[in-house]
């Protein structure tokens, strides 16, 4: 297979990418369903309490900002279990909590349903049911966000962004108060885990209170939970409990219309993924690379046109820019200009203002592919058909040429300005300091392709051909783990804010794979046909290119959490 795909560049200040694949195709977005009342003041929220089939009555209902323990409205269900709660929304993200009540079985004090109701002010004003079902998704949605503590208490998005987020994929689980099947996405194995999970709260609200079978199954390290949230906060961490509250689930299915496999799959777990949605972006032709500026303008370079696309965060195009034959790499500085390599024949650098102007063309060395740009303005380019790295300053002079491995594919800065190097056909990793002066050469396998850093310092590099795997170093250069999340080959990488490491897998299938810090695999999503270049933006949203035949730029949104998610102080649960 010819060596013609590209990798995630990371900066301390810049989120870069590259990789290659072909990208034309037509705008659409599946699956989701986003009320609003149109912005301004709300004057309420009204709808109804359900306890599986039955209403329950006489429940308190409280509108919260997520963050704040004082709701900003009140009201208690009537006898149908309808309710009307006042509160007035400006920004951030805000549910419905239910609490106490009847579903049919007696007063039960036990009884603890919530729903996410909007972002800023973007909220259904009518017709909202809270339901186990609604609670089972908003705690699944929280929890992969990293709202939801090990008490059950809520924690706020640290931003506009991460709220509108985490509203969008909660309604990418639920629409019209029901799974929403509508999002392809949403697998059998997230509507099992949700549908699931809301029998085992069933279990606990359609009682008088007796929730010990709910509560001991949901234990965390061998203590049982003492609360609703609690448990759902138990249940999507600790797979090991899955059969005991699935068999809870199991008996109360009948009477909730939650539907729910008769036996428990093999390998099931409650936190089965996280619902996405996707959307298809038409580009130019054979895109080898993405990156995102800080306004959240996203690049990609269409490798067959000979030029570079620019989409808004929303995905709406910007413009279409000719920088010269065959571009790969990009990399965008801190002043938001795109640099682009142009392999083969040019062997040149392009540098870009953020209109898409032409500001320079510089020398690349030779077949320059990879490309990163370090704190001070300095672009560092791998010169894959040699065994060195360029260095040019932000005027595009050279300032050095530095010995690496065997064909230089892909080039990452941690947060010293050190510069680290794939070597693809020298088993190793290369590391420089600033000055280009060789820190280590580290050998961690054949065929090796992506890097990236993550925030706490570590290097992780995927490795192709026969091994598919993804290593994890210190900043030392020590392996600090050997990973596998599937095949076939890895080509990019990418680390979210929360620290999650996110890589494309090159099949029809077209999947990228989410690893936690540890190396576990925490979710496989669809990404368009054979995924390689791959970038995350500041508000969670991952962009994907993927092969030239499927001639797409795939953008999937709330699959990350998005950055600066801070946690308030007191219970939110009275």
């Amino acid at each position: 297979m010819p060596v013609r795909f590209f990798v995630f560049i990371a900066s301390i200040f810049v989120a870069t990418l590259l990789l290659f694949s072909s990208c034309k195709g037509s705008s659409s977005a599946a699956g989701v369903t986003s009320p609003s009342n149109g912005g301004g003041t709300i004057s309420g929220i009204s709808g109804s309490v359900m306890g599986g089939l039955s209403p329950v009555k006489n429940a308190t209902v409280q509108l919260f900002q997520a963050g704040n323990s004082s709701p900003l409205g009140a009201a208690v269900t009537t006898v149908n279990g309808t309710f009307s709660v006042p509160g007035n929304l400006s920004s951030g993200l805000y549910y419905l909590l239910v609490t106490n009540g009847n579903a049919g079985s007696g007063s039960n004090n036990q009884i603890q349903l919530m729903a996410i109701v909007g972002a800023g002010t973007s909220v259904p004003t009518t017709n909202v049911t809270v339901s186990e079902l609604t609670t089972a998704a908003a705690g699944t949605v929280l929890f992969n966000f990293g709202l939801l503590g090990s008490t059950g208490s809520v924690s706020a998005p640290g931003s506009a962004n991460g709220a509108a987020n985490a509203l969008t994929q909660y309604y990418n689980i639920i629409s019209n108060n029901a799974l929403n099947t509508g999002n392809s996405n949403l697998s059998t194995t997230i509507q099992n885990s949700v549908n699931s999970l809301a029998n085992a709260l069933a279990s606990c609200v359609e009682t008088s209170g007796s929730c010990s079978s709910l509560y001991n199954a949901a234990t965390s390290g061998g203590t049982s939970a003492s609360s609703m949230m609690q448990s759902i906060y138990n249940a999507l961490t600790n797979t090991s409990q899955a059969s005991a509250i699935y068999s809870v689930a199991l008996s109360a299915s009948s009477s909730t219309g939650f539907s729910m496999p008769s036996s428990m799959p093999g390998g099931f777990a409650f936190n089965g993924g996280m619902a996405i949605n996707s959307q298809t972006l038409s580009a130019g032709n054979s895109c080898t690379g993405v990156g995102i500026d800080a306004s959240g303008n996203v690049w990609v370079v269409n490798d067959n046109s000979s030029n570079v696309t620019e989409f808004n965060s929303s995905g709406n195009t910007v413009g279409t820019f000719t920088v010269g034959s065959r571009p790969f790499g990009i990399a965008i500085d801190a002043s938001g200009n795109p640099w682009v390599t142009l392999q083969a024949a040019s062997n040149n650098v392009i540098q870009l203002n953020n209109s898409g102007t032409v500001l320079g063309t510089f020398s690349g060395g030779n077949n320059p592919i990879g490309i990163a740009i370090d704190t001070s303005g300095n672009v560092w380019v791998a010169d894959n058909n040699t065994t060195t790295v360029t260095e040019l300053n932000n005027s595009g002079a050279v300032l050095g040429t530095f010995s690496v491995g065997t064909h230089p594919f892909s080039i990452a800065i941690d947060g010293s300005g050190n510069v680290w190097v794939t070597n693809s056909n020298s088993s190793n990793v290369t590391e420089l300091n600033s000055s280009g002066n060789t820190l280590g050469t580290f050998s961690i396998g054949t065929q090796l392709w992506g890097i990236a850093i993550d925030p706490s310092g570590n290097v992780w590099v995927t490795r192709n051909a026969t091994s598919n795997n993804v290593i994890k170093l210190n900043a030392s250069g020590a392996t600090l783990g050997t990973f596998s999340a599937g095949q076939p080959l890895f080509f990019s990488i990418a680390i979210d804010a929360s620290g999650n490491v996110w890589v494309t897998k090159f099949n029809s299938a077209g999947t990228v794979t989410e690893l936690n810090t540890s190396g576990t695999v925490l979710g496989t999503f669809s990404a368009g046909h054979s995924p390689n270049a791959i970038a995350i933006d500041t508000s969670g949203n991952m962009w994907v290119v993927g092969d030239v035949s499927a001639n797409n730029v795939i953008r999937l949104q709330s699959i990350a959490a998005g950055p600066n998610f801070f946690p308030y102080s007191g219970p939110i649960w009275p």
